[in-house]
């Protein structure tokens, strides 16, 4: 009778442990795109066809150049230039989505509503490198790097 207890005593404890399960468990996925992100290279294709990049030029003495994207899907876009002494920040502000490796800017500016479609090339927690067209049509790279 003791050897029959013992042995109910160890299944019960076995299946007890074994109840748990993972539904308890919940994975955080990780916001990689929320946060402060600086431009620092600027990237074309050259006419060999290879990808070249520069140094993202900001203005002396201002701040550098940013896009600040939000987890509540809102962002804000900073471009710092010179005005004669002072450095003057020509910012705008709108709504963004991510749709797929697209991000998709909406804003609107003195009255005009506007939509900006990036590509994200790569990501990483730190890194962000995007491509999109410039005011010419070109395809232009832009790697920037989360403060």
């Amino acid at each position: 009778m003791k050897k029959i207890f013992l042995s109910l005593l160890s299944l019960s404890v076995f299946l007890l442990s074994c109840e748990s399960s993972d539904d308890d468990i919940t994975y955080v996925k990780p916001d990689y795109l929320s946060g402060t992100w600086e431009f620092s290279k600027i990237g074309t294709i050259n006419a060999q066809n290879v990808l070249v990049y520069e140094d993202y030029q900001n203005e002396t003495g201002c701040e550098a150049d940013n896009l600040v994207l939000k987890n509540d899907n809102t962002f804000v876009s900073n471009d710092f230039s010179t005005e004669g002494i002072n450095c003057v920040n020509a910012s705008f502000s709108g709504d963004f989505i991510l749709d797929n490796r697209d991000l998709i800017f909406n804003y609107v500016i003195e009255n005009i509503e506007y939509e900006n479609v990036l590509t994200i090339v790569a990501l990483t927690n730190t890194e962000i490198t995007v491509s999109g067209t410039n005011d010419l049509g070109e395809i232009v790279f832009y790697k920037l790097s989360k403060q």
